[in-house]
């Protein structure tokens, strides 16, 4: 064998060792290379070259030996894998589809506990799933509804969330610490249409990072019951995305309280019963003004009156009632 063949077999070595990942390959392909012998000599045989070169890869130098006599059919004696001294010997290079490593497991943060009409899911790997009863959500999903259904999700640390039809939202983060602590976070975004959310564990804590994003206002959670829609200005008959030039935010508490807040820290505080409304441009709480149609279901419309009590009805009450409990005595004087 002669210097300048010997040089160029330990380079091609020396480039291999390099060139070899140190993964296992779930799938292989044999590709022409760049690489050249240049020369074959009257001692070389194929079996040689590939013990030589292709070291790492025992098991695969059936198909490696067939890939070369298929790459050079005129430096082998025909029918045969006998090399032909004097010509040149084209290598191949292996090309490796590595298994993928798992992505990082999903984290479940809740399951589906009733559904009316056809809703889906979207992971992060942008795989879309029908969602049905019992089917788990996880953090990152995208949640949408269509036309005429409703979704209920129970959470895992208690809270609820019924997002309403033509909706879409995005579980963005939800994490539970034990006690819930400054690790814990239920970060949402609603993207369109509306939901009505009861606050678990984590909107309880006051160290927890609690957020439902709506793309000019943000709701900040001191309570535990409340119903927030995008609607198209001041019709909620009429869902829109956050996007939408016309859109506007419309806010309800059943229970407790929230706060609305926007980028530029303006923030009103709204308490059960009160309703508000947020745009680009305003956060205003609406004393006067009435809930629009569309924006509460018939059972938050009961809920809501419930709650809401006219001042002037609360102030009457208040001063008539120590008269009331006087009347009440003398009649019970002159009866005995």
């Amino acid at each position: 064998m002669n210097r300048n063949l010997v040089l160029t077999l330990l380079l091609l070595l020396l480039s291999n060792a390099f060139y070899q990942p140190v993964v296992n390959a779930a799938d292989v392909e044999l590709v022409p290379s760049s690489r050249v012998i240049l020369k074959i000599s009257e001692d070389m045989t194929i079996d040689d070259i590939i013990r030589r070169i292709y070291p790492r890869d025992k098991d695969l130098w059936p198909q490696i030996k067939a890939k070369l006599i298929e790459t050079n059919p005129y430096s082998f004696v025909q029918y045969s894998d006998r090399l032909i001294p004097g010509l040149r010997l084209k290598l191949v290079d292996i090309k490796r589809v590595y298994e993928q490593e798992e992505l990082t497991p999903k984290s479940k943060v809740g399951y589906v506990a009733q559904l009316i009409g056809r809703a889906t899911s979207r992971g992060v790997d942008s795989k879309v799933h029908q969602l049905q009863i019992n089917s788990q959500i996880f953090e990152g999903d995208r949640l949408e509804t269509e036309a005429g259904a409703h979704l209920y999700i129970l959470m895992d640390d208690g809270a609820e969330v019924h997002l309403k039809e033509d909706s879409a939202l995005k579980i963005s983060e939800y994490v539970i610490s034990s006690g819930n602590g400054e690790e814990s976070s239920s970060i949402l975004d609603l993207i369109r249409g509306g939901l009505r959310k009861i606050t678990g564990s984590i909107g309880a804590s006051s160290h927890a990072n609690y957020k439902v994003q709506t793309g000019f206002a943000t709701i900040g959670i001191r309570g535990t019951e409340y119903v927030i829609k995008l609607c198209k200005q001041d019709d909620c008959t009429q869902n829109v995305s956050r996007n939408d030039p016309d859109a506007k935010l419309h806010a309800v508490v059943l229970n407790g309280a929230i706060s609305v807040s926007t980028d530029d820290d303006v923030r009103i505080l709204m308490a059960m019963g009160e309703y508000g409304t947020a745009t680009p441009g305003a956060l205003v709480l609406e004393d006067e003004a009435p809930v629009p149609a569309g924006l509460l279901d018939a059972d938050e419309v009961q809920s809501f009156n419930k709650v809401e009590i006219p001042k002037s009805q609360a102030e009457e009450q208040s001063s008539s009632s120590p008269w009331i409990w006087i009347v009440g005595l003398l009649l019970l004087a002159v009866g005995i």
